[in-house]
């Protein structure tokens, strides 16, 4: 009898023990950073990429497959790239558990003005967090945004003078606004406008997708 209750123990804690390894290889939700997705007519440089960082039990998770999958609404709404893949777009993640994304598009979505939420971010097919969009080219030329009737980028996507004049009022008092809040932190400021402000000087632009 004692022999078959060290045999059981040792199994139990064998079985633990793999239990824990695979766990740790499994995307946290609660531990993950899913910020909004930020979307861009030009990438000079790594300033506006859109970054997931995918945590685990134990840290970060290396070669983690993250997926963003735009909604139909989202897709047919927002300004695309020409060559800009979609609705799905992957990238995996590095030794830090980080997946960088360039995404070459235009238009913001706020999710508390379309039916469904915009983006759904998976690590290794868990969901992760159901985002919105932001962009340095948040409206069109007329000043409207994607789920306003009308919206109409013209035939390319672009950060111009009707982005700055839609951003203006909000980095001059701060506002929670959803759609300047580029970084997320619930409010627009010298962080926001430093990103918005080198795509509209330099007038970040790319032809519309079909």
């Amino acid at each position: 009898m004692g022999c078959r209750l060290r045999l059981l123990f040792t199994l139990a804690v064998l079985l633990a023990g793999t239990w824990g390894v695979a766990n740790a290889g499994v995307p946290d939700p609660a531990l993950s950073t899913v910020p909004k997705v930020l979307t861009s007519p030009g990438h000079p440089s790594t300033s506006l990429d859109y970054v997931v960082t995918v945590v685990g039990a134990s840290g970060p998770i290396d070669s983690a497959l993250v997926q963003l999958v735009f909604s139909t609404e989202a897709t047919n709404l927002i300004c695309w790239c020409t060559g800009q893949t979609k609705p799905i777009v992957e990238k995996y993640t590095n030794a830090s558990g980080v997946a960088r994304f360039q995404i070459f598009g235009g238009g913001c979505l706020n999710p508390a003005n379309v039916s469904n939420p915009p983006v759904q971010v998976f690590a290794n097919g868990i969901l992760l967090k159901q985002v919105g969009i932001a962009s340095v080219d948040p409206v069109d030329d007329a000043g409207k945004l994607p789920y306003q009737v009308g919206y109409n980028p013209a035939g390319s996507c672009k950060s111009a003078l009707s982005d700055a004049t839609f951003i203006t009022p909000a980095i001059k008092t701060g506002a929670a606004n959803y759609c300047t809040d580029l970084d997320g932190d619930g409010d627009t400021d010298l962080t926001d406008a430093i990103l918005f402000t080198p795509a509209v000087k330099a007038g970040y632009i790319c032809t519309r997708a079909p």
